[in-house]
């Protein structure tokens, strides 16, 4: 009779959890058991860095050298991900190109073929994606064969990028619909980049609130936003727009993970992903994998049958080689670990689930062998000429009595940065500050090639970071860095610019050794002194911007979020400058007057 009595209370019981689940997908989503699971793969921001590179990190209590990221690799992780997993997403958030010497010279192509062999199931367009025009990206897109998302970013009706692109595809994958909504970052495309007239881009979140709609009138319920908006403006989105679940961000390049910080790294945010609510209080993870190939987010996402997730898993992975180098010898060089000491890190990493030790996969690496080949033949090309000695590199960094004057070559890099910024429009910036210790060569008088380009500059992940100051801030800068060069600092540290110019003395203490500032009044075509309470937009590369090299000022101002990184390689801007102008020499003043 009991049984009976209980059985009767059930059945009464159903109608309402049926409704329940009908009219509340958030309670329904906590109630009712997993019945899909999601693995997904992710990078974003890779910026044509294809080869792998080198980073230090620590391991097993020690620094050490390692060889980080590149496409071969993140392909063989990618491969193992889908052999390891079932029902698999493998997508690219973005900015596939621009920033070394791969893009200037095949201008995509070769990301194109080795993204192809990865065969991403999808990619949306990065504000990067448009830095040489319409033409050239519809170059790559020819080449790109995999699917292509990009809701908010429309051509025109006859523009050569017309249906190269569509805003959603509906994937099937283990039996469910997937619905993957792509968006592109608007202000920083239209005003940083190079779009064509005949190319349109909608605001990010009423267009992701339009088409998650759209899906799910559709039936849709498992909806992933491939979102280059950044990530602040996708947490934004996934805040205000009801069904997305999941939001792969990219163009911001954040590390997210308190995780990270046991390899020295310094995360941007504590979790990967980000949980957020949407307006209906159902759950929105919001995830970014850092940059240029290092990193490899992977994720396992559970929904009921509402489409609600109702258990996530992350498992973001650094992707390093297997060999190891420590500064050992006498001369500073690095030197590889012996096998027991190698035996040892690979060991305390074996069973990490946030870093890997893995193998370049074969075919890429011999596809991207093609390509390195023929950039060693290009390289010798011929971009414009030097007419005459300009010293820099690590003997002309400060000035001394051998050179009164110290890097012509870092004054006119600073120069080139703030010509391509003013005549792009990129941030009406002031001036440029730059360090001796990024410009590593004196340039001699002759034909100028690729090459030499990337020797003068070659750290490929320097990007332009453009903040706002004041102009007490800026004396301060100028004296961190040469305090820090004057205190056993590095003297790469020592501070050139364009745009501005200062006298200091090597005397005194830190803050009263700069005696002097100048700044150039674009329109009154003069200089002026700087004014301590005005506010000025500067120019510096993104490694000072984060306080390197002793520049502890300017670390602080960004860390408070001021600025933002444009991602455009200063090496390339140097090279578009010599291109236009064909030929250069030494500027007329390294805009520095030191007394020593």
């Amino acid at each position: 009779m009991k049984k009976l009595l209980l059985l009767g209370l059930v059945l009464s019981l159903l109608p309402v959890v049926n409704l329940e689940a009908k009219t509340n997908k958030k309670a329904a989503g906590k109630n009712s058991r997993s019945v899909f699971e999601l693995n997904v793969a992710h990078i974003n921001d890779h910026h044509s860095h294809l080869e792998e590179e080198k980073m230090p990190l620590k391991l097993d209590g020690k620094t050490v050298t390692v060889h980080i990221g590149g496409l071969p690799r993140v392909g063989q992780e990618i491969k193992n991900f889908r052999k390891n997993n079932k029902n698999t997403l493998v997508v690219h958030a973005g900015d596939a190109v621009t920033g070394t010497l791969y893009y200037t010279l095949f201008e995509g192509k070769a990301d194109a073929e080795l993204m192809n062999a990865i065969n991403f199931d999808a990619y949306t367009l990065g504000n990067h994606e448009f830095d040489d025009g319409n033409k050239v990206l519809g170059a790559f897109l020819d080449v790109l064969k995999i699917p292509v998302v990009s809701s908010n970013v429309v051509p025109d009706k006859g523009s050569i990028l017309e249906g190269k692109w569509k805003p959603y595809i509906i994937k099937n994958i283990g039996g469910q619909n997937v619905g993957i909504i792509g968006i592109d970052v608007v202000k920083k495309t239209k005003e940083s980049s190079s779009p064509g007239e005949d190319i349109k881009f909608l605001d990010e979140v009423e267009t992701a609130r339009k088409y998650a709609k759209e899906l799910q009138d559709k039936g849709i319920n498992k909806i992933v936003l491939l979102s280059h908006a950044g990530y602040e403006k996708n947490v934004e989105i996934g805040q205000k727009v009801d069904g997305i679940d999941l939001i792969i961000s990219g163009d911001t390049h954040y590390l997210l993970g308190k995780e990270f910080e046991q390899f020295g790294l310094v995360p941007e945010a504590d979790s990967y992903p980000k949980k957020v609510n949407s307006p209906n209080g159902n759950p929105v993870y919001i995830a970014e994998a850092w940059n240029y190939s290092y990193l490899l987010g992977e994720m396992k996402a559970k929904f009921d049958k509402n489409g609600v997730i109702t258990e996530l898993t992350p498992a973001p992975k650094l992707l390093i080689g297997d060999d190891f180098f420590e500064v050992k010898d006498a001369d500073g060089k690095a030197v590889q670990l012996d096998e027991k000491e190698k035996g040892k890190i690979l060991n305390s990493i074996k069973n990490n689930k946030n870093i890997v030790a893995i193998k370049n996969d074969p075919a890429l690496s011999k596809l991207l062998e093609r390509y390195q080949k023929e950039k060693t033949e290009l390289g010798k090309r011929k971009i414009g000429k030097i007419t005459e000695e300009i010293p820099g590199g690590s003997d002309n960094r400060v000035p001394s009595e051998h050179n009164k004057d110290g890097s012509f070559a870092t004054t006119l890099v600073a120069e080139s940065v703030l010509y391509k910024l003013r005549n792009t429009g990129t941030g009406n910036v002031d001036f440029v500050i730059g360090n001796a210790g990024n410009v590593r060569i004196t340039l001699n008088p002759g034909d100028f090639s690729y090459d030499l380009a990337y020797s003068l500059l070659p750290f490929t992940s320097n990007t332009v970071f453009i903040t706002d100051v004041t102009g007490a801030e800026v004396k301060q800068i100028l004296e961190d860095a040469i305090d820090y060069v004057l205190n056993g600092g590095s003297t790469g540290a020592f501070p050139y610019g364009a745009g501005i110019r200062y006298e200091a003395t090597k005397e005194g203490t830190l803050g009263t050794r700069v005696k002097k500032i100048e700044v150039f009044d674009f329109k009154a075509n003069k200089w002026i002194p700087i004014d301590a309470k005005k506010t000025y937009m500067l120019a510096v590369n993104s490694y000072i911007a984060k306080g390197k090299d002793g520049y502890t000022t300017l670390g602080k101002i960004t860390a408070q979020k001021r600025g933002n990184d444009t991602h455009l390689s200063d090496t390339k801007m140097f090279i578009d400058y010599l291109k236009e102008k064909k030929e250069i020499g030494k500027p007329k003043s390294t805009n520095v007057i030191f007394k020593y």
